[in-house]
């Protein structure tokens, strides 16, 4: 009969964040770590994020960890992640943020972010705070729609999509 379906390891830039064991919780810095392998898609990245249920989780800010997440980081796609989350109603109204709402980023990453406090700020709440709940993450390639349960993104493909 048929196999189940092959896991799809996600594509990580850096080997020390390869998920083991326990899956990755649905965050933005989560979200610019995955993309779409499905055999044919070149390019599978960034996953258009389609949220039905996102919460905003306040988390203890550290300047040095989130310094050291910047070379990670593709920052065209985190902004727009960012953007695709702005439409969540909720968020787009901002009764479900904290006051101000969602931070803007700037379009380019600044030079001296590592000294830059409150660019900081604002990155370390659009990375570590916002969690997709509930949604689809959708290949920009192929259409091919991975459902967000319970903060987990099941990146599995079918056997004919390996």
């Amino acid at each position: 009969g048929p196999s189940p379906a092959q896991p799809a390891c996600p594509r990580t830039r850096d080997v020390r964040f390869r998920p083991v064991g326990r899956p990755l919780a649905m965050r933005l810095l989560t979200h610019n770590l995955l993309q779409c392998n499905k055999k044919g898609v070149a390019n599978g990245f960034p996953l258009i994020i389609r949220p039905v249920q996102m919460k905003y989780e306040e988390s203890p800010y550290d300047k040095e960890f989130v310094s050291s997440m910047v070379p990670k980081l593709e920052y065209d796609a985190l902004l727009r992640a960012l953007q695709w989350v702005r439409e969540f109603p909720p968020f787009a109204t901002g009764q479900a943020l904290p006051t101000g709402g969602l931070p803007e980023l700037p379009s380019a990453l600044p030079m001296e972010y590592s000294s830059d406090e409150e660019f900081l700020k604002k990155l370390h709440l659009v990375l570590f705070d916002l969690h997709l709940i509930d949604g689809v993450l959708v290949c920009p390639e192929s259409g091919r729609e991975f459902p967000v349960k319970d903060r987990i993104p099941n990146m599995l493909l079918n056997d004919d999509e390996v």
